[in-house]
């Protein structure tokens, strides 16, 4: 007879994928971008001339890039005076943002503290968006209070730097205003990971 898995085994696989996902590192060129302008084009000629429109438009799809973003390489390829293929770019990327627009992915993608370009069609826009808003929560509230904290141990570095006796006192105040932002700051990690693990177990329930 077959096994069945309720919702806690559910839970502990969909735990366990998202980790493996975020173990997974985009790759930036914005600085590359701030640098030379060109260094911004999508495509280069050999590319506007040999590019699969449809592959490339599902890729862009998969990274959650808008419909809009199809102007960007008929910008590049027009600098060739090379066409873009906009209709097989658009079919592949209606194929690809399916795959971007999941809530497990919203997850992921929130909690990394990703932007998202409100790319998701209608039809899959409310589950991604509801799952990232959760992700992305975690996220804020995590940055919140490591910010915090090294702002509390610069504090610490100050105080033992402070060699008069009432310069020492403003740094003890500035350290317990620190210390008490801090402690609030842990509870709202708290609080958002708990809101993320309901949300998972509920899903897990949902579903099964």
């Amino acid at each position: 007879m077959a096994q069945s898995y309720g919702p806690e085994l559910w839970l502990v696989n969909w735990r366990e994928a998202i980790v493996r996902m975020e173990q997974s590192t985009w790759l930036v060129a914005g600085l590359a971008c701030m640098l030379s302008l060109s260094a911004c084009a999508t495509l280069n000629e050999s590319e506007c001339e040999t590019v699969n429109w449809s592959e490339l438009g599902r890729n862009d799809g998969a990274a959650g890039r808008s419909p809009s973003y199809v102007q960007r390489h008929r910008e590049a390829c027009q600098k060739y005076s090379l066409p873009v293929d906009e209709t097989a770019w658009r079919a592949g990327w209606e194929g690809g943002i399916r795959r971007y627009c999941t809530p497990e992915n919203g997850l992921s993608v929130g909690r990394d503290g990703s932007g998202y370009a409100n790319s998701c069609p209608a039809d899959v826009a409310p589950g991604f968006e509801s799952a990232y808003r959760v992700g992305k929560r975690v996220h804020d509230a995590r940055s919140e209070y490591d910010r915090l904290k090294r702002e509390l141990e610069q504090l610490y570095d100050d105080l033992e730097d402070a060699a008069k006796g009432e310069d020492r006192s403003k740094v003890r105040n500035r350290i317990s205003l620190k210390e008490s932002d801090l402690f609030f700051a842990e509870g709202r990690v708290r609080d958002a990971e708990r809101l993320y693990d309901r949300y998972l177990y509920e899903e897990a329930a949902r579903r099964y």
